[in-house]
Order: structure tokens, then sequence, then C-alpha cells
């Protein structure tokens, strides 16, 4: 499970866009895979395993600060001013990243980022293979139009 711990983190901080929050998750990770350490049947998919407990695990938070918000009954209201445009190509690539809706954006990570087959990453975020593969053609064409107007501007 070591091997995968910088993986992991690393998934969860660029699903949250926090890093604090993420590295929060990926401890909760750990310690549901630990106690759950027996369900394991195969070890060799031991990282899609992983990948599936940090994904819930980030769902999981997702929803109860929606709840939360819910019952709170506030608003985020959007900002009046633009912010300023960040500098550099690997700063726009993030933010189109996370731009792109939760599912695309975790399906395009694990395939692209860390290396899982589209069936691992299905297995991962407990989706079918066919929405995996549509999340991941669905986020490829929005990555693909914006690297392509940042190439003409």
């Amino acid at each position: 499970m070591q091997a995968h711990q910088g993986q992991i983190r690393a998934f969860l901080r660029r699903l949250c866009k926090n890093e604090a929050l993420a590295d929060d998750l990926a401890q909760e990770t750990f310690l549901r895979a630990y106690s759950r350490l027996d369900q394991l049947q195969d070890k060799s998919s031991q990282k899609a395993w992983l990948f599936q407990i940090a994904y819930r695990i980030f769902l999981d938070y997702i929803r109860k600060e929606n709840r939360r918000k819910n019952i709170d009954d506030q608003r985020i209201q959007p900002d009046t001013m633009t912010p300023a445009a960040p500098h550099g190509l690997k700063m726009d690539i993030t933010r189109a990243m996370n731009a792109l809706p939760d599912d695309q954006r975790a399906a395009i990570l694990l395939c692209l980022s860390y290396g899982l087959s589209h069936s691992e990453a299905a297995k991962a975020l407990n989706q079918p293979l066919g929405t995996v593969k549509s999340h991941i053609a669905r986020g490829k064409l929005a990555l693909r139009a914006f690297l392509t107007a940042y190439e003409k501007a």
C-alpha cells in the first residue's frame, strides 16, 4: 500500500483542489483500506482497489458538503471581478482540468496520469466500463478544445 500512497494523495489533491483536504481524505483512505484489508481478494488489483476507496471517500465528502450547504442555505455568489489569467501552459492546463466535471476529471486522472487501464478505472470509480470510456472521451475533447484555443492565443 505504501507504494501507492503518493499517487493516491496526488489524485485526491487534483480532485479536491485543496491540499489540506486531500491529505485528510488520503489519510481516511488508508485507514479504511487497512481496516478492510481482508476484503482484498486479488493482490494484483490493489492499486485500483485503493483508488476506488479514495474516490468513494471523495464523493462522500462532496455529498456531505452539499448537504451542509443546503441545510445552511448558503449560496456561493460568483465573483464580480474576473480573476487574472494564470501564466504558463501548466497553470492553464490545471485550470482546464479543474473546469471538467468531477467524474470526467477523475477518469482522465486515473487513466492518463496514473496509468490505470479503462477497466481498472471503471472498478476504481465503481462505474460501467462504457461510462468511463465516455468520460475520458468527453474530457479529452474538452481539453483538446482548450489547447487549440490556447495555441491560437
